[in-house]
This record gives structure tokens, C-alpha cells and sequence, in this order.
């Protein structure tokens, strides 16, 4: 017990501060953290079976969730379309067999061409895509704090969506791609002109390059997203209890001590704080 109060409390025989708030004890527990985050990367490139990313954005939340953004504007509900999800994962499977993360491919294809191969006449058509990102509430937010994207998801001229799911190694990194398409039929009863969409060239990708499957990708044991995100938050919780019992103690006994303030002990925990936003931070175009 007393081992035990010497590193989690303020004690005579540690200075009157909890032994695992002292500089050393700070910096190797920076020192573990740091190293689970160069075995965590090592491991999933290795053994991405075991250790990878699983995607845990189901598309009929990420409709939800976008449909829940344009009801609070006072906007018509989208509705799912499987000519536009089809689409989708047709554009995320060649960004995959592509090899790149952009609305246009190397070779020139724009989204509107896997929107009209799928057999969707359209109207109008947008795209928003999300990549790195755990779960979908995060990709919806993320489209809303952008200009453009929150423009297509709160667009009236649209009508359907169609989403799409797929982890796969992008650019070198092993990511979980959502492509989210929208659009009007060229047929549906709106009064705007065809004109007013814009037009677009579209050239269609070489018969050579075959486009993954999206069914049947085998789903890693866990998620390293997940295992470091849950670890950064762990470490951060302990701390931030034995800082505050710190803290409450030194204040009730009238504790006085020679060391330092708890500046550096703040300082560490911002790190955490901020390793564990990158981590669950994506990326949007």
C-alpha cells in the first residue's frame, strides 16, 4: 500500500508529489507512448490482418447524419440511391486500383463518369470524399466545417445520395476511403434548366485496370486508429486523476514542497490531448 501511495500521491518519501508525476516518470511514460506508436505502425504494415483498418462507418448513418445536417436548414431528406451508390464504390475501388486521392484521376476521370456508367441520368451531380476517419458522425462533421463540402451536403438541387465504404492502401498508407455522391435525376420535376449544370469531360478508365471487389475485404482483428486513440485517452485519464488528487491534497493538507510547478505535467497532457485529436482527424476533398 505504501509503494502504491508513494507513486500515485503526495508522500514524505516522494518529495510530496506523486512519484508518477515527477520529470522522470513523465518522460518515460512519453518515451512507452511514443514507442507503442512505431510498434503500432510497424506491426499493421506487417500484419495488416491482425492489426489494420476496419472500417466502422456504416453508409446508412453517414445518409443519417447528413440527412439529420439538412433537416436543421429546413431541407428535404435525401434518398438512398443505388445507381449513385454503385457509383460510389465504383469511384473508391479505382481510387484504390488508381493509386490516388483526388475528385480526377491520373488519367482524367472525373466523378460524373462513374455516375453515368452506373446508368444514373443526371441533372445535377456532386461528390464529397473523406479518408482516415474512425466513424462516420466525424466524416459529416468535417464535410460541415468546409465551405465547399457543407455546400453539397445542403445543396436543394439535390435529391439522392449513394455512399461508399472501402479500407484499402492508399498512397502508400492503409486508409478507409468514403466516397459520398450526390444528385437529381435528369427526369425528376424540378424547374431549373439542364444548363445551369455545369459540363463536364469525362474520359472512361483503360479495360487494363481492373477496379478491386468491394465485397469480400477481410476486416482486421482491430483497428489501430482504435488502439491508439483508446491508449492516448487511457494514459491522459490517469494522469489527469492522480493530478487532480495532487492538486486536492497539497490544497487541503497546506502542503508545502521544493519542486517544480505543474507546467511541464499540462504540457504533456496538451500532447496527449493533441495526438489523440490527429489521431481521429481525417482528411476531406
Amino acid at each position: 500500500m505504501s509503494a502504491l501511495a508513494h507513486w500515485l500521491t503526495p508522500h514524505e518519501s516522494n518529495n510530496q508529489r506523486a512519484k508518477l508525476l515527477h520529470p522522470s516518470s513523465v518522460a518515460l511514460v512519453i518515451g512507452i507512448f511514443l514507442s507503442l506508436q512505431i510498434f503500432v505502425t510497424s506491426f499493421s504494415a506487417r500484419y495488416p490482418t491482425i492489426l489494420g483498418f476496419a472500417a466502422q462507418i456504416a453508409p446508412s448513418e453517414v445518409i443519417r447524419l447528413t440527412n439529420v445536417e439538412r433537416a436543421s436548414k429546413g431541407l428535404p431528406a435525401l434518398k438512398s440511391d443505388p445507381l449513385l451508390t454503385a457509383a460510389a464504390a465504383r469511384k473508391a475501388g479505382d481510387m484504390i486500383a488508381r493509386d490516388y486521392w483526388a475528385h480526377v484521376s491520373p488519367v482524367g476521370t472525373q466523378p460524373w463518369f462513374f455516375i453515368s456508367e452506373a446508368g444514373y441520368s443526371y441533372r445535377y451531380a456532386g461528390e464529397n470524399l473523406a479518408r482516415d476517419f474512425s466513424d462516420p458522425a466525424s466524416v459529416v462533421k468535417a464535410w460541415m466545417n468546409s465551405p465547399s463540402h457543407r455546400d453539397n451536403l445542403l445543396s436543394n438541387r439535390y435529391q439522392d445520395i449513394g455512399i461508399a465504404v472501402i479500407d484499402g492502401r492508399l498512397t502508400g498508407h492503409d486508409t478507409t476511403l468514403v466516397v459520398q455522391m450526390f444528385g437529381t435525376k435528369l427526369t425528376a420535376g424540378v424547374t431549373s434548366d439542364v444548363t445551369d449544370t455545369a459540363s463536364f469531360t469525362v474520359d472512361a478508365a483503360p479495360a487494363e485496370v481492373a477496379v478491386p471487389a468491394i465485397a469480400g475485404i477481410q476486416v482486421p482483428v482491430t483497428n489501430q486508429f482504435d488502439l491508439t486513440k483508446y491508449f492516448s485517452i487511457g494514459v491522459l485519464s490517469v494522469f489527469l486523476i492522480i493530478l487532480g488528487v495532487d492538486m486536492y491534497v497539497v490544497s487541503q493538507q497546506k502542503l508545502v514542497r521544493w519542486t517544480s510547478k505543474s507546467l511541464a505535467h499540462f504540457v504533456f497532457l496538451a500532447c496527449l490531448i493533441v495526438a489523440a485529436i490527429t489521431i481521429v482527424r481525417g482528411k476531406i476533398i
